[in-house]
């Protein structure tokens, strides 16, 4: 069990899409809605998003794999208070889902 929690930690995801920003926060709360979107609020938001919302999401064009590493680090982070680094993209053209900013990455510290 250590040593997967240690691994949880270490590991780097990034989603298919790129990013060009990064914002350090803290999990608040994880949220999975019937359409199998994720959500996630954090303790504070990025102010540079062009996306309005007040948490992140998930894209739902991850694979099955990608999406269980997602949520078991977002676990891990939200059990353990550990600070998180969540790329996101800040350009105007930014891809946003219900005007929430997609996490694009997501490292624990």
């Amino acid at each position: 069990m250590r040593k997967l929690l240690l691994s949880l930690f270490l590991i780097t995801t990034n989603c298919a899409a790129s990013y060009t920003a990064n914002h350090t926060t803290t999990i608040n709360s994880i949220r999975i809605y019937n359409s199998e979107l994720l959500y996630f609020y954090t303790a504070s938001m990025p102010e540079d998003s062009p996306c309005s919302g007040t948490f992140f999401a998930l894209s739902d064009n991850l694979t099955d794999k990608q999406f269980d590493r997602y949520y078991s680090m977002l676990l891990a982070a939200k059990t353990t208070g550990a600070q998180v680094t969540i790329g996101y993209d800040n350009t105007e053209s930014a891809n946003c889902i219900n005007t929430r900013p997609y996490a694009e990455s997501l490292r624990i510290h």
